[in-house]
C-alpha cells in the first residue's frame, strides 16, 4: 500500500505541482514519532510540585531523631576507621550496623510529598518507585535488624565454642556474611519497588487484595521481627547459661583468694558483654515491637484507621 502526498512549491514563474511516492509506513512512523514526541513534551513541561510540610508534633520529633542517629552512627563508624588496622569481627559488624543505620537516619529525615510530577520521565518513576515507598529506609533498616541478629551469634560462637570461632570467622567471611544480608534486605523489601509507579502526573499506589495484605503483613512480621528476636533471645540463653557453667567451674577449681585470676576477669568481662547485648536487644524489642505489631494489625484490618492521614505501602 502506498500514499500519495502532494509538495506544493510556489516558484516566482508560477506554481509548481510535484509529486512524490513514499511508503505509507514511512508516514505512519513520522507520525507516530511526532504524537510521542508532543506528549513527552507535554509531559515535561508538568513541574514537580510539593506539597507545604506540616510541622506537627510527631515530625519535629522525627526530625530530631533522625539527626542524632545521623550523628551517633557517623561518630561510630569514624572511631571504627580509626582502629581498622586492629579491627575484628565484630568491630566489622558494628561497623555495618552503624552504616545500616545511618541510612536509615538519612532517610526517616521528613521531606514534603509530591503534588504533581512529570510522570512519563525516567526521573519521575525513581521517584516513585524508590523515594515515594521509602524502599532504601526500610532495607536499611532491615539489613540493621539481621545485623544485630548476626553479631548475637557471632558473640555466641566467640564465647561458647572459641576454637570453632578462630577456625572459622575471619574478615573475608565476615564481609561475605553482610553482603549476604544486605541482599536478604532488598530481596525482604522487593515488593515495595513495585508498590508504586508513575502515572497521571502522580505517585499512584498499587491496590492488593485483603489475602496479599494480609500475606504480606504476617510475613513482614515474621522475617523482620519475630524471627530476628527468637534467634536474639536464643542465642542470649545459649551464651548466658554458659558462661554460667564455666563460671561455676572457676569458683569449684579455685580457692577464694584465687579467684581474681585472669581466668575469672576473663569471664567478668565476657558477662558485660552479655549484658550489653542483652540491653541492646531489649531496646530493639521495645522500640520495634509496637510498630510491627501496629503494621500487621493494620493489614489484618484489626485496627480502623480510615480517620487518620496515614500513607501505607
Amino acid at each position: 500500500m502506498a500514499r500519495w502526498i502532494n509538495n506544493i512549491t510556489t516558484l516566482m514563474t508560477g506554481v509548481v505541482t510535484v509529486t512524490t511516492f513514499m511508503p505509507f509506513s514511512t508516514v505512519m512512523e513520522e507520525d507516530i514519532a511526532q504524537t510521542t514526541h508532543s506528549q513527552a513534551s507535554d509531559a515535561a513541561a508538568v513541574p514537580w510540585v510539593w506539597l507545604p510540610m506540616e510541622w506537627s508534633w510527631w515530625v519535629i520529633v522525627q526530625l530530631f531523631s533522625a539527626i542524632l542517629g545521623i550523628c551517633g552512627n557517623l561518630l561510630v563508624m569514624l572511631v571504627l576507621f580509626n582502629r581498622r588496622r586492629a579491627r575484628r569481627s565484630t568491630d566489622t559488624l558494628i561497623g555495618a550496623l552503624a552504616f545500616a543505620d545511618f541510612l536509615t537516619s538519612v532517610f526517616f529525615i521528613p521531606h514534603p510529598q509530591i503534588a504533581t510530577l512529570p510522570s512519563d520521565t525516567w526521573l519521575a518513576q525513581v521517584y516513585c518507585h524508590i523515594i515515594h515507598t521509602s524502599l532504601i529506609m526500610w532495607v536499611a533498616a532491615v539489613a540493621s535488624v539481621f545485623t544485630l541478629t548476626a553479631i548475637s551469634l557471632e558473640r555466641y560462637l566467640a564465647i561458647a565454642h572459641p576454637f570453632f570461632f578462630l577456625r572459622n570467622v575471619n574478615p573475608a567471611r565476615t564481609s561475605m556474611c553482610i553482603f549476604i544480608i544486605w541482599v536478604a534486605a532488598i530481596a525482604t523489601n522487593s515488593f515495595l519497588f513495585v508498590a508504586a509507579y508513575a502515572a497521571g502526573n502522580t505517585c499512584v499506589v498499587i491496590s492488593t487484595s485483603r489475602s496479599a495484605l494480609i500475606a504480606t503483613g504476617i510475613s513482614v512480621f515474621i522475617v523482620e521481627f519475630f524471627l530476628p528476636v527468637i534467634v536474639m533471645i536464643l542465642a542470649q540463653i545459649m551464651t548466658a547459661v554458659f558462661l554460667h557453667r564455666q563460671s561455676f567451674q572457676f569458683q569449684e577449681g579455685n580457692s577464694s583468694s584465687d579467684r581474681s585470676n585472669a581466668n575469672m576477669n576473663h569471664i567478668v568481662a565476657r558477662k558485660r558483654v552479655i549484658q550489653m547485648l542483652f540491653l541492646v536487644t531489649t531496646v530493639f524489642v521495645l522500640c520495634w515491637g509496637p510498630a510491627h505489631i501496629f503494621y500487621l494489625m493494620l493489614n489484618l484490618r484489626l485496627l480502623d484507621i480510615s480517620h487518620l492521614h496515614v500513607y501505607t505501602v
